[in-house]
C-alpha cells in the first residue's frame, strides 16, 4: 500500500498545484495513476481528504508510509491547520536562532538551512499559494510567515555585510528577495510547477547548483 499512497500523493499534488484544487476531479487523479475512480474511493472518501493527506505528508513525511484504516476519513485531519502552523512556527524559531550571534553561523550554512526549509515544505507551500480560496486560514498565516522568513534572511545578510563575509550591495532588500526566489526556484519550483518541470533532478543536485550560484555571487 505504501507505493500506492505515494503515487496518490505525487499525482494529486501535481494536479492541485498545476491545475488547481477546484478544477481537479477525483477521476483526474485516478487517471493520472492508472486507477479507476471507484478504486480511488477505496483509499479516500473524497477529494478534500486527499488534499489534507498531502498537506499532512508535507510536514510529516513518515505519515505517508504508515498503515491506514481505509478509506482515509476527514476525522484524521481535524487539527491539521494548527499542526501545519505549529510546524512553520518551529521552523521560524529554529531559523532565527543564530540572529543574535552569527559568529559560528556562516553564510553558506544559512543558505543551506534556508534551502532545506523551502524544499522540505515546498509542496505544501505551493498548494497554499495556488489554492488560496480553498485554504483560507493557511493562506492568511502563510502570507505572514513569508514576511517573517524574508525579514530573517535580510537580517542575516545585513549582518554578513557588516562582518565582511557578504559582498557590499546597494539594495540588500532586493538582493534578499532575489536570493529567496533563487532558493525557491531550485528548492521547489523546478520539480513541481516550472514551465519545464524536471522531476528527475535529485534534490541534492538542485541544492548544489543553487548554492554554487549564490555563494559565487555574494560570498567574500
Amino acid at each position: 500500500m505504501e507505493n500506492r499512497m505515494r503515487s496518490i500523493f505525487d499525482a494529486a499534488s501535481h494536479l492541485f498545484i498545476n491545475k488547481g484544487y477546484a478544477r481537479t476531479q477525483i477521476k483526474d487523479i485516478a487517471k493520472e495513476i492508472g486507477l479507476s475512480t471507484g478504486m480511488l474511493y477505496v483509499y479516500f472518501t473524497g477529494k478534500r481528504d486527499i488534499l489534507n493527506f498531502i498537506l499532512k505528508g508535507t510536514i510529516d513525511q513518515a505519515f505517508i508510509t504508515q498503515e491506514f484504516e481505509l478509506p482515509i476519513r476527514s476525522e484524521l485531519f481535524d487539527s491539521l491547520d494548527n499542526e501545519i502552523i505549529n510546524a512553520f512556527e518551529e521552523n521560524t524559531k529554529a531559523f532565527s536562532s543564530h540572529l543574535d550571534n552569527i559568529t559560528d553561523y556562516p553564510l553558506e550554512q544559512m543558505l543551506s538551512d534556508a534551502f532545506e526549509v523551502i524544499s522540505k515544505y515546498g509542496i505544501g507551500c505551493l498548494l497554499i499559494e495556488k489554492n488560496p480560496d480553498d485554504l483560507r486560514k493557511l493562506t492568511a498565516y502563510y502570507k505572514e510567515y513569508r514576511k517573517k522568513f524574508y525579514g530573517q534572511v535580510l537580517s542575516y545578510i545585513t549582518q554578513y555585510m557588516q562582518t565582511g563575509t557578504f559582498r557590499q550591495v546597494e539594495h540588500p532588500q532586493y538582493i534578499t528577495r532575489l536570493i529567496i526566489e533563487t532558493l525557491s526556484w531550485w528548492g521547489m519550483h523546478i520539480t513541481n510547477d516550472a514551465y519545464e518541470i524536471q522531476k528527475d533532478i535529485p534534490i541534492e543536485t538542485a541544492k548544489a547548483v543553487c548554492m554554487d550560484n549564490l555563494l559565487h555571487a555574494y560570498q567574500r
